[in-house]
């Protein structure tokens, strides 16, 4: 995308919708323009519940964005984080017979390993096509092999793909202000991306980030995304459970954790809750012990499922790289953060890092916005030209 074009990125969340504008400067750097953070009560854990309500906040958002950036916007790209995203990855492979390895060969191989998806997931669209790996002759090369003689030549790649009636009630969303949605991407790629982006050296890693209501686990190789899985449970699952084991609220149950410190009970010297925490409800006499078995219990079923137990990982032997965990909740983060990052099993804390994303973090969208604007290495992208095939589009990007 040429310099001083603007474009307008939405990300949707739980019961909130994030705008940006972005552009390239002189220097191709991606600057905000615009930022917005707007409620949207019909949208929950990413789902749209009702899109005609939904979509006329989206209407006033829209007024007031354009107003601010005096321009006029026809499209938007949207950036979601769903369940049902589902994460394929393929092999393809040619042989070269002694030949150079050619444009139309990594072509062929990525056309196999598109219509191949396509015929397995006919009720799903392709989000993203990523390149993770050319291997020539059972070696790796660093970049795409062109014009090199050889008698094997293999691609490994990853789709990431989300259900054709998702992504129709998106474009319906934006539908009623007249916005055409020209792009949806994965929040964990675009996550992961400006991760890339703000740590040059980093190329191999994991990201498991705690939303409210949604939880995702990420695996990077040599910078490319190879795994991805988001679950339909977050940290409000920790709430849930001890307020309807306990008797309290939500409200009451955020104080407690703002007051004790559960990453380290023995400093607190307390065994029994305070009746000041008691606002709303009936006091009970509830020990604390009590209280962080349930927590515990809730973390560790968390982790199993994302991580410890999680089949699709089996093959990386208890050979993880570094790890990012990254909290939506700050009370959660600081009180409970250490319990998340001690269960996950066979991995040494130095190679942890736990993090708070505020709700106003716009990091996703300027991930967004380095892969819309300036492009990645590691994707390719299917676009239609008059003079080109589909999948010859898949890799102009790279010649």
């Amino acid at each position: 995308m040429e310099a001083n074009q603007e474009k307008l990125i939405a990300e949707i969340n739980d019961k909130q919708i994030k705008y940006a504008v972005f552009r390239l400067n002189n220097k191709l750097d991606c600057e905000i323009l615009s930022k917005k953070i707007s409620k949207n009560i019909e949208i929950q854990a990413g789902k749209i519940l009702d899109i005609k309500n939904a979509g006329k906040l989206i209407s006033e958002d829209l007024e007031e964005i354009e107003k601010e950036v005096n321009k006029i916007f026809r499209k938007i790209s949207v950036v979601i984080n769903q369940k049902e995203i589902l994460c394929t990855n393929i092999t393809g492979f040619k042989q070269l017979n002694g030949s150079k390895v050619e444009k139309s060969d990594l072509d062929y191989i990525l056309n196999e390993a598109k219509s191949s998806v396509m015929k397995n997931q006919e009720k799903n669209s392709i989000l993203h096509i990523l390149n993770s790996n050319f291997i020539l002759d059972k070696t790796k090369q660093e970049k795409i092999p062109l014009n090199i003689f050889g008698d094997h030549l293999s691609l490994h790649m990853t789709f990431l793909s989300l259900p054709k009636n998702n992504l129709k009630n998106i474009n319906a969303l934006f539908d009623n202000s007249d916005l055409k949605v020209d792009r949806i991407i994965s929040k964990p790629l675009v996550s992961g991306l400006d991760l890339l982006n703000k740590n040059k050296d980093l190329k191999n890693f994991a990201i498991i980030h705690f939303d409210s209501e949604l939880s995702s686990v990420s695996l990077y190789e040599d910078s490319s995304l190879t795994f991805l899985k988001t679950f339909p449970f977050g940290t409000n699952s920790i709430y849930r459970d001890i307020a309807q084991l306990c008797s309290l609220k939500k409200d009451e149950i955020r104080l407690i954790f703002n007051e004790l410190n559960f990453n380290n009970l023995q400093k607190e010297r307390v065994k029994y809750l305070d009746k000041k925490f008691f606002i709303k409800s009936d006091f009970t006499k509830l020990s604390v012990n009590h209280l962080k078995s349930i927590i515990d219990a809730r973390i560790e079923e968390m982790i199993n499922y994302i991580f410890n137990k999680n089949k699709n990982l089996n093959y990386l032997d208890n050979k993880v790289p570094f790890i990012y965990v990254f909290f939506e909740d700050k009370c959660v983060f600081n009180n409970l953060g250490d319990l998340f990052k001690n269960s996950l099993n066979n991995i040494e804390q130095s190679k942890i890092l736990s993090k708070w994303f505020p709700l106003d973090d716009f990091s996703a969208l300027s991930g967004a916005a380095e892969l819309i604007l300036k492009g990645w290495h590691k994707e390719a992208i299917p676009f239609t030209n008059k003079k080109k095939s589909v999948i010859s589009g898949f890799f102009s990007r790279f010649f």
